[in-house]
C-alpha cells in the first residue's frame, strides 16, 4: 500500500512514525511549509526520520499513493480536499482526518464524489500520547475498506456508519460531554477552594467516579435524574446559593438547574413509574420522542 499524507504537521508527523515503525514502506508526505523547504531542511530531515519523503505538491502527493490521510486543520479540510481533488483518482481512498464540522465533512464527500472513494475519520485520542494506537472513529461508505487496509499496521479504526459526518459528528458530541465536565470541575473545585476544602472535595469526587466502571456510572446519572429530576431541581436551587454567597462561579451550575427543570417537565417520572429504568436507551428514547427534532 501506498500512503499519502496531506498536511505533515505533529499528528501528520507521529503518524508517518508510528505506521512506518509498523512495517509501511512508501509513505509520501505534503505541507505548504515543506513544498518552500529545501531539500537539505530539518522538515525533510524530521519527515525521512519518520519514514517519510516529502513531496512538493497535492499533484505529487495523489499520483503515487493509494490512500490519503487529510490531517489539515479543521477549517482547512474544504480547502484541502479542492486543492486535491482534481488529482484524485476512483479508485483512491481519501480520508479527512482535520475534526471539521459535519456539515464540512458532508461538503468534502459531495465535492469528491465520482473522483475517490471518501471516508470520514475523527481522532478520538490525544496523537501525542496514543499515536495510531489511538481509536480512529470512521464512517462512510468506504470506512471498512479504509479499516481493512491500515489495521494490519496496528491504525485503531472503529467503523461507527455509512454516512459521511457520522464519524465527526461522534466527536463533537463526545465534546459536549467531555468539555462539559471539564467546565463543571473547575466551577466545583473554585467553590471548594473559596470555602477551603479543595483536597477533601477533589479526593471525594476521584473515589467517585473510581468505585465503579463509568458505563455503571453514566447509567445512574441518566437513570437516576429521569425519575429524580424534581428533587435534583432543589438541591441545586441550594448550590447555587451557597456559590452566591461564595462570590464563585455558577454558570454551569444554572444550565444544569435548567436541565433539571426540563427533565421534570417532562414527566419520565410518571412514565418509569418512579423506578429507574434499566437502560440509558430507555430514557433516550422517551426524550426524544417528547422532544423531537
Amino acid at each position: 500500500m501506498r500512503l499519502g499524507i496531506l498536511g505533515f504537521g505533529e499528528a501528520g508527523l507521529r503518524f508517518a512514525q508510528d505506521l512506518s515503525q509498523a512495517g509501511l514502506t512508501d509513505i509520501v508526505a505534503y505541507s505548504r511549509s515543506g513544498a518552500k523547504e529545501a531539500p537539505d531542511g530539518p522538515l525533510h530531515a524530521q519527515a525521512a526520520a519518520a519514514g517519510a519523503k516529502l513531496v512538493k505538491t497535492p499533484r505529487a502527493l495523489c499520483k503515487n499513493t493509494d490512500v490519503i490521510l487529510a490531517l489539515t486543520p479543521g477549517k482547512a479540510a474544504l480547502a484541502a480536499a479542492r486543492g486535491a481533488q482534481k488529482h484524485l483518482r476512483p479508485e483512491q481512498i481519501y480520508v479527512d482526518m482535520s475534526s471539521g464540522a459535519v456539515k464540512t465533512m458532508e461538503q468534502v464527500a459531495q465535492m469528491l464524489e465520482g473522483k475517490a472513494r471518501f471516508v470520514d475519520a475523527a481522532i478520538m485520542s490525544p496523537v501525542p500520547l496514543n499515536g495510531i494506537k489511538g481509536v480512529v472513529a470512521a464512517s462512510g461508505a468506504d470506512a471498512e475498506a479504509f479499516r481493512a487496509l491500515l489495521e494490519p499496521y496496528g491504525m485503531n479504526v472503529k467503523v461507527v456508519g455509512n454516512r459521511p459526518g457520522g464519524a465527526s459528528a461522534m466527536k463533537l458530541i463526545r465534546s459536549v460531554c467531555m468539555k462539559g465536565l471539564s467546565a463543571v470541575l473547575l466551577e466545583s473545585l473554585e467553590a471548594a477552594e473559596r470555602y477551603g476544602v479543595l483536597e477533601a472535595t477533589a479526593a471525594d469526587l476521584a473515589a467517585s467516579f473510581d468505585e465503579r466502571p463509568f458505563m455503571q456510572n453514566m447509567k445512574r446519572y441518566v437513570c437516576g435524574t429521569a425519575v429524580h429530576a424534581e428533587r435534583r431541581v432543589h438541591e441545586m436551587a441550594d448550590a447555587l446559593a451557597l456559590l452566591d454567597a461564595l462570590g464563585s462561579s455558577n454558570r454551569m451550575s444554572k444550565a444544569t438547574r435548567g436541565k433539571l427543570v426540563d427533565v421534570a417537565k417532562m414527566g419520565l417520572r410518571e412514565k418509569f413509574n418512579g423506578r429507574e429504568p434499566d437502560t440509558i436507551a430507555a430514557v433516550l428514547e422517551a426524550i426524544v420522542a417528547l422532544k423531537p427534532a
